[in-house]
């Protein structure tokens, strides 16, 4: 009996969560769509030398810049009612780090570039042993 009633709270759950996504889907679309929604952000990051775009989805784009010794993947992925930029940078110097961000989806995309921009730099900087 136990069985089932997790069995039947878990299928309300996951129903619940995937239609919430699917509307926030949907409301992205209304919106233009991924990439007209984010396309300052975006716009922004394919402007790295060398970067590519290595996978998208309807509500997520993951780019990368990669050669022999490093490789560096930035992902913008919409969530709900947010935006997240994760990087990813691995090297055979320096080895793997990563940051994450999340913003609000209505915030200002300039705002978001400056966040980002200023963190990596403050942490390229502590890396190179150059920190403040």
């Amino acid at each position: 009996m136990f069985l089932v009633i997790v069995f039947v709270v878990a299928s309300v759950l996951l129903y619940l969560f995937l239609s919430t996504k699917h509307d926030e889907v949907q409301k992205v679309k209304r919106q233009g769509g991924f990439y007209i929604k984010y396309n300052q952000l975006i716009h922004y990051f394919l402007e790295i030398p060398n970067i590519q775009i290595e996978k998208k989805t309807s509500t997520s784009l993951i780019l990368i810049v990669k050669d022999r010794n490093v490789t560096t993947r930035f992902t913008i992925a919409h969530g709900f009612d947010d935006v997240s930029v994760f990087w990813n940078h691995n090297s055979s110097t320096f080895g793997e780090h990563s940051l994450m961000w999340r913003f609000p989806a209505h915030l200002s995309q300039s705002l978001m570039i400056e966040k980002i921009s200023k963190e990596m730099r403050v942490y390229e900087n502590n890396l190179l042993g150059n920190g403040y």
